[in-house]
């Protein structure tokens, strides 16, 4: 995806041009931000990828409707709260398929879903994109960073000390603060340019 591409210019191609090119674009990036909202919904992986493409049909129908009050993080509300109606749609009609020995396992994860309020659903959105655009950022940097880098902010992020990290990697400790600040500089750019990309 372009650096210039705003997440507002693609809704905007996909509400005005609707082709099938703004339509990969947009799959390819929030595909994998929907994945993990329905994983924390305790969806399979396989009815993860079927409540996938059910949600981006019904974004494919609906977006012409969504308006962006121009308040960072709008649309990926918009979509998990989508997302969640699709689920509970989803349950629905699998209370009706399933055996009765499943009903009642269907029939928790329904109340669960429906007990979520429209603002607990937008906390779980922004704090999955959080997590979902800080491994992207991550995926995007790792290869431009030196390996010595690379592994003293892994240990870090794991939680070694910088007396333990400095032991392991056999640099002064205060190496090791500057090699975390550097990385960490690096992955934050990042995140901010991917944030400015697509929200």
């Amino acid at each position: 995806m372009s650096s210039d591409m705003t997440r507002l210019t693609l809704i905007q191609k996909l509400q005005e041009e609707c082709n099938e090119a703004s339509w990969d674009e947009f799959i390819s990036i929030y595909k994998g931000y929907l994945f993990v909202i329905f994983k924390k919904m305790s969806f399979t992986d396989a009815d993860c990828h079927d409540l996938m493409q059910k949600t981006f049909l019904k974004v494919w129908k609906n977006v012409q409707s969504f308006e962006h009050g121009g308040r960072n993080g709008q649309f990926r509300r918009w979509l998990a709260r989508i997302a969640r109606n699709t689920a509970l749609n989803y349950l629905v009609k699998s209370q009706r398929e399933r055996e009765k020995t499943n009903l009642l396992e269907c029939e928790k994860q329904h109340e669960f879903l429906s007990s979520i309020s429209d603002p607990e659903i937008d906390k779980i959105a922004d704090k999955e994109w959080s997590i979902y655009i800080s491994n992207l950022a991550w995926e995007n940097i790792s290869s431009e960073i030196n390996d010595s880098l690379k592994k003293v902010f892994k240990l870090s992020m794991e939680n070694h000390s910088r007396t333990e990290i400095s032991e392991m990697m056999d640099i002064p400790p205060n190496t090791v603060s500057v090699y975390k600040r550097r990385v960490l500089s690096i992955l934050q750019k990042e995140i901010k340019r991917l944030e400015e990309s697509f929200g």
